[in-house]
């Protein structure tokens, strides 16, 4: 069997164990935290409430961090197209990017009329 420092009978010595690697049993990864954290309650100061009334005249000031966050993208998304495409991609999925090869390309000498 080949011995050295990256054959495959030396790969997990008894100092490189799987087991003594990795999170710590118990810990939370990053997609558990982020979702506690967005299902948080929280209360829209003041100025900015006032602000997002305009825009949600049924908002209430204690919303969960995911809606606050979900509002604010979608005021910004009425000036930019990358937060709009968030909110869309958000709501609805991403589009799928695939093409349409069946059938045959036709060129018609007949005018596009546009109504």
């Amino acid at each position: 069997m080949p011995s050295g420092e990256n054959s495959i009978a030396t790969r997990f010595s008894s100092e490189n164990q799987p087991v003594t690697q990795g999170r710590t049993p118990g810990s939370k990864n990053r997609a558990t935290v982020a979702r506690k954290v967005l299902e948080m309650l929280i209360r829209i100061p003041d100025e900015k409430y006032t602000e997002l009334l305009k825009s949600f005249p049924d908002l209430e000031q204690s919303i969960t961090v995911e809606d606050y966050i979900t509002m604010q993208q979608t005021v910004l998304a009425t000036k930019e197209t990358n937060a709009y495409k968030a909110i869309m991609d958000s709501a609805y999925g991403a589009p799928k990017e695939q093409i349409e090869h069946s059938g045959g390309i036709g060129i018609t000498d007949q005018p596009v009329i546009f109504e």
